[in-house]
């Protein structure tokens, strides 16, 4: 797949969805190796050959930790040019964000730092409980979190528990995590597999043109610009064609009836198993 020389992270790909396992010594530290590793995947994934994926699920290996943190030699080598060291780390966090395929970040053992900064450019965040741990640990070592943590963590949990969450650099569990805005969910262990298999379905069924139509309409700076891109977003889908004989298979299998829209979830499911081609 183009990613024979990744030796911090394992890609599996099963039809237009891949799985990253990362998997980097004793804590999967977020290192220069890790960091260039990452660095490829997001390349990959926005060449020609990634763009039959549409869905990306980054798990870890090792369950006692998701990422520890940045490797600390970073941070003091950074002393001599810190702006341009952590210009360089946000722009890779920001890569991630700005994939036009889902990326779905799945915690069960400790993420803390640098690697909090990169699960919260993620699109979706999941937890599960007993083993999730989450700590922006760095005003406890004597920095601030610097590679668009602190941006993204005030429009996840708003100013006063951002705040807390950075000014305290304290462990969250993932209920904790989840009750603040953290992550969107948090899983019992045992739920995890049969949740995400049905959640990654669901997503890959869509077309990755409009799942970067639809993340342009989520990063609008403010209402207005929103609805805007909304109605050109809308056009764009509707433009490639694939919508109009969808509604009427829709319509077709029972949809805007009463038994039909009683299982509308499923309905919808199985129009997309049963899509010609």
């Amino acid at each position: 797949m183009g990613l024979d020389s990744l030796t911090t992270l394992a890609v599996t790909r099963t039809g237009p969805a891949v799985r990253v396992l990362i998997d980097h010594g004793e804590i999967n530290m977020m290192d220069a190796a890790m960091m260039g590793d990452l660095w490829r995947l997001v390349n990959w994934l926005r060449s020609p050959a990634g763009r039959d994926i549409r869905v990306v699920v980054l798990e870890s290996a090792n369950p006692d930790f998701f990422i520890a943190h940045v490797d600390l030699a970073l941070l003091a080598a950074s002393v001599d040019d810190p702006e341009a060291a952590v210009g360089s780390f946000q722009d890779l966090a920001g890569a991630f964000r700005a994939l036009d395929q889902v990326t779905v970040g799945v915690v069960a053992g400790r993420v803390a730092g640098g690697g909090m900064e990169l699960l919260v450019n993620l699109d979706l965040r999941f937890a599960v409980t007993g083993r999730a741990v989450f700590n922006q640990i760095e005003t406890g070592i004597g920095v601030i979190p610097a590679g668009s943590g602190p941006q993204h963590l005030l429009r996840l949990l708003g100013r006063g528990r951002a705040l807390e969450v950075i000014l305290a650099h304290d462990d969250l569990d993932a209920g904790l995590a989840e009750r603040y805005g953290l992550v969107n969910r948090a899983l019992a262990p045992d739920a995890v597999a049969p949740f995400l298999d049905r959640l990654v379905t669901r997503i890959a069924t869509v077309p990755l043109a409009d799942i970067a139509d639809i993340k342009t309409t989520l990063a609008a700076p403010d209402v207005a610009a929103g609805l805007a891109a909304e109605r050109s977003a809308f056009a764009s889908v509707l433009g490639r064609g694939a919508a109009l004989p969808k509604m009427r298979r829709f319509l077709a299998a029972g949809g805007q009836t009463p038994a039909g829209e009683r299982r509308l979830a499923d309905l919808v499911a199985d129009l997309d198993r049963t899509e010609p081609g």
